[in-house]
């Protein structure tokens, strides 16, 4: 195959450029649309358009590629050796018309932190949806490497939720084939009330601790409060924390200590991450918020505090 410019081809054949196109029209010149207005032409159709105008193409300058000859200016999909798209669901998207505004400029690529890695790019994964190839998508890796930081959405001049549509993509995948240690976290908060399986007695314990240490650093009379009706503060706490950093709880209940702060600490279910929102698990997700609601009610509690 052959690559060719109209304005140069007709250069060279000496006729205006609208001939070349009246026979790419009509069919004398089969020839196939490139990107930056270009033409792939077969060897033997520009052969022959050569031979009938005297032409020499060894002393013509072409760029030969690779490709199926061209029969006739109408080709079918199996002779331009095109994938077949699919049919959108619209089940990636809340609103249909979202995704068919993104005029893949590119403000979303460069906002994200990771666009690049393994091919990651937003407006592909939104453009994947929009035509169909949801099943390419949702079975790819893309919507596990982005973080969910939101900044792609923030920067897309058109408001396509993309946030949105990777969490719907994470939540089609079979929960099998989910990262192993999110989807083993969210089974582990859904028996035992946090994401690492912490026993409520060791836990208790690790609080009582903390507790000592607190009042003999000079905070008189601290003790954190488990389960007490009525405080202004519910404080959630990241299963990290008393697993391998229990120090670092400290740093919220001195700030408590020193403004006179209201607060409790439940004794169940106190989890505060929600790996299954990072999961698409949804189901999970509102058993594990519906149990941080009990606990504001059950506790009496005017405001939530979360960790993350």
């Amino acid at each position: 195959m052959i690559v060719i410019r109209i304005g140069q081809l007709g250069d060279q054949l000496g006729v205006h450029r609208n001939t070349i196109r009246n026979w790419i029209r009509s069919g004398k010149l089969p020839a196939r649309s490139m990107s930056g207005k270009r033409y792939l032409v077969s060897e033997a159709d520009f052969g022959r358009i050569c031979q009938e105008f005297g032409i020499d193409r060894s002393a013509l300058k072409l760029k030969h590629v690779p490709g199926t000859p061209l029969m006739s200016r109408e080709m079918g999909l199996h002779e331009l050796n095109v994938r077949r798209l699919g049919n959108p669901s619209g089940k990636l998207f809340e609103d249909p018309s979202s995704g068919s505004s993104c005029m893949t400029c590119g403000s979303c690529a460069s906002a994200c932190p990771i666009s690049g890695v393994d091919g990651m790019d937003p407006r592909k994964m939104v453009r994947m949806a929009v035509l169909g190839l949801e099943e390419d998508i949702i079975d790819s890796q893309w919507p596990w490497k982005c973080t969910m930081c939101g900044k792609c959405e923030r920067a897309c001049p058109q408001n396509v939720e993309i946030v949105a549509l990777v969490h719907r993509l994470r939540s089609f995948r079979d929960r099998s084939r989910v990262p192993g240690p999110l989807h083993k976290g969210v089974l582990t908060c859904l028996a035992s009330g946090n994401n690492l399986g912490i026993p409520r007695e060791d836990f208790l314990g690790i609080v009582e601790e903390l507790s000592k240490e607190m009042a003999e650093e000079g905070y008189t009379g601290f003790t954190s409060p488990i389960d007490r009706k009525g405080s202004n503060l519910l404080v959630m706490v990241n299963s990290k924390e008393p697993f391998a950093e229990p120090d670092d709880m400290k740093y919220w209940w001195k700030i408590f200590y020193a403004a006179g702060e209201s607060w409790t600490i439940p004794s169940e279910n106190w989890e505060g991450v929600n790996w299954a929102y990072f999961t698409g698990d949804d189901d999970a997700l509102r058993k594990i918020v519906g149990r941080i609601v009990r606990n504001m009610y059950a506790l009496e509690c005017k405001t939530l505090l979360l960790p993350d």
